[in-house]
This record gives structure tokens, sequence and C-alpha cells, in this order.
């Protein structure tokens, strides 16, 4: 099987209509890598947008050290950053806040890339990254202040297993800290059926959560949440996704020349992106939780 017929295959799988088993989501971000280095660098994640001027690298950096604060970090701090990707935000942070840095991520590709990045920055003495599942935190108990992530959950095959695994791996008073995707609140069948469930298929994501439920499932886990915000309610966040109609008319005109199918499954699933943001059935949030000390 060539390489693009093996990829149209794994794509339609993708789009079966079933929960992507988490093979399925490795193979898919792997054969992404060079498509969101291109359109996001290395850091593979919202920004914290403006309402007006230029959107670009800076939102994302922003919104890294606003949930940075929120988690404390520190030069004495031991972090944990889940579903890190190619390590950019782990990187980031470490430079910039001093913290002891590990990142996590099931995939050898986005591993190898991470590591390469750490040396090229000089930063091996602050940042490593191992391989492993954010369902088995590959971690003693109690050894993180805290523990991030940037969307990486909405690929989790059990986000309430990720929530307990963090919480057990915290330090009594450590952090958990982080943003992703959301479905919006209250949605119903029809809207479940129109929005999210093509954005799902689109991206390999199992299921999206709501703000609500990841609270729930964190309170669930035996954390403290402090805050769970949709970010709607802090930033423009739509300045971040495809919906004005000029930038959607420039993503079709692309399709139509583009023959590469993972290109056209994410050209095709920024659309749907768009058009969740817009109609208001897609958000992100940002959390933070506490894992209590005892008496």
């Amino acid at each position: 099987m060539s390489s693009d017929a093996g990829a149209r295959a794994l794509i339609a799988r993708m789009s079966s209509g079933e929960a992507p088993a988490p093979e399925v989501v490795d193979r898919y971000y792997t054969l992404c890598i060079p498509f969101y280095r291109e359109f996001l660098g290395n850091h593979w994640h919202t920004g914290d947008y403006a309402a007006s001027g230029p959107t670009g690298p800076q939102d994302q950096l922003r919104l890294e050290l606003r949930i940075a604060a929120g988690a404390g970090l520190r030069p004495d701090c031991d972090v944990l950053d889940v579903g890190c990707g190619i390590g950019g935000p782990a990187c980031h942070l470490a430079a910039q806040t001093g913290a002891r840095i590990r990142g996590l991520t099931p995939n050898l590709e986005q591993l190898e890339l991470a590591r390469r990045l750490a040396r090229s920055r000089g930063l091996e003495a602050r940042v490593a990254f191992d391989r492993g599942s954010a369902s088995e935190l590959p971690y003693e108990d109690a050894a993180f202040d805290a523990v991030l992530f940037f969307e990486s959950p909405c690929h989790f095959p059990d986000r309430a297993r990720f929530f307990r695994e963090a919480r057990r791996v915290l330090r009594p008073g450590g952090r958990l800290a982080g943003e992703d995707w959301l479905a919006a609140e209250g949605l119903d069948a029809a809207a479940q059926a129109r929005w999210i469930r093509p954005l799902c298929a689109a991206w390999a994501i199992p299921a999206l959560g709501t703000r609500s439920g990841y609270a729930r499932a964190m309170r669930e886990a035996g954390l403290a949440v402090r805050e769970a915000v949709d970010l709607r309610e802090e930033c423009a966040l739509l300045r971040g996704f495809v919906v004005e109609p000029a930038d959607r008319d420039a993503i079709r005109a692309e399709l139509e020349g583009t023959a590469d199918p993972v290109r056209r499954a994410i050209m095709e699933g920024l659309l749907r992106l768009g058009e969740a943001a817009q109609a208001g059935a897609f958000t992100v949030g940002r959390f933070l939780a506490v894992r209590e000390a005892t008496a």
C-alpha cells in the first residue's frame, strides 16, 4: 500500500463514526507533524488572542505563560507536560520560569523532535522527554509540583483516568493546569450531530467534553477545582479560528489544488472547526485544579 493510500485508509477510518483507537490517533498525528510545524511551529495549541492587531506565535506564548502563572511555576518546581507534542511549550516555559520540566508523549517521532528541540536550545539540564500514556503516567506518586496540558486530553481515550493519574503524581498542594478543546454546554443531539461529531472525526478525537464535565471529573479524581473558564470570556477566541469569509475562501481554493490526503484532511478540519466555533458549539476551556494538602 502506498503512503498516500495508507493515509487515505486512515482518514476513512477516522470518518467511520467510531471513536478512534489510540493507534489511529498516534498514526494520524505522526502524519500531521510536517503540516502542524508549517502552520503552528512548535506550539500546537490555541492562543490568548487580543481583540485587535495581528495574531501569531505571541498569542500561543502568552497563553502558556498564563497557565504557567496559575500553576505557580518557579525555578524549584518539578513539572510534567502531558501530551507535550514536539516540545515547544515545555522548552518555552523551562526557559521563562526556570522550572524543571518533563514532557510526555506516546508518539515516537514527536519524542525525537522534542528532544532535538531541547538540545538545540541548550535546555537539556532543565527539560527532558519520555514516551508513555496519559492513562498510566510512568512516574512515582507525588513526583511533581505541577501537571500541565495543552490541548491533549481531548485525544485521551479515558480523561477521567488521566485526572486520577494527575492527582497521583502531584505532591500535596500541587496544581493541574491547562487548556483544551470543548463542546459548548447544553448542546442537544441535533447540535452534537451537526457540529461536534464531524469535528471529532476530522481531528481524531474520541469525544469532546464540556467545561462542567471536565470540572466534575477533576473533582471526582480528588482535585479541588479553582478555575474552569471558557476562553471566550477571557480573550477574542474566534480570532484563532477560520471564521472570516475571506479566510474560508482561501482554504477552499487551496483545497482545490491539494492532492495530499493529510493536508486535505487538515484543511477540511480547519473549516469544520471554524464553523463549529462560529456557531457557538465549540470552544476552548482553561482549567486550574489543586491536590489539596492533607492535614
